[in-house]
């Protein structure tokens, strides 16, 4: 755990100017029908801040109670700085901080090599989303 890692709020125009850049690309929108209102949807946006204050990875997330609990949803994530271990340094701090409360955590990913790194940290396919254009 990197014990200097702090977290700062992004205003939402801000939030809404790194979200735009990854809108419409494959590598993170596969839905081809979101606009960046719909990513951030209800959530906020923070920077994780390296020692030296800057923003190193930028996210949403949003704690979203459900009948039965509550679970934190990192709605989007983008990384800033090369050769940062997302998985391994800043998603355990985001659960710390951000999930206080939380029976859970979401990440919606179609990236593999994500989707193996996050099985390392222990997390598990709970759904597949299957899309048919029309």
């Amino acid at each position: 755990m990197d014990e200097t890692m702090k977290f700062q709020a992004i205003p939402r125009d801000h939030a809404r100017q790194f979200v735009a850049y990854m809108v419409g690309v494959d590598k993170w929108d596969w839905s081809g029908l979101c606009g960046v209102d719909d990513v951030i949807g209800g959530g906020d946006a923070y920077a994780a801040l390296d020692a030296d204050g800057a923003p190193t990875v930028v996210f949403v997330v949003e704690q979203v109670q459900h009948e039965h609990g509550r679970e934190l949803v990192i709605r989007v994530a983008h990384q800033l700085v090369r050769g940062r271990d997302l998985v391994g340094e800043v998603l355990p701090e985001i659960e710390r901080v951000f999930g206080a409360g939380c029976d859970a955590v979401v990440i919606y990913t179609k990236r593999a090599g994500l989707v193996r790194k996050l099985q390392g940290a222990g997390y598990g396919e709970a759904a597949k989303i299957m899309r048919k254009k029309l």
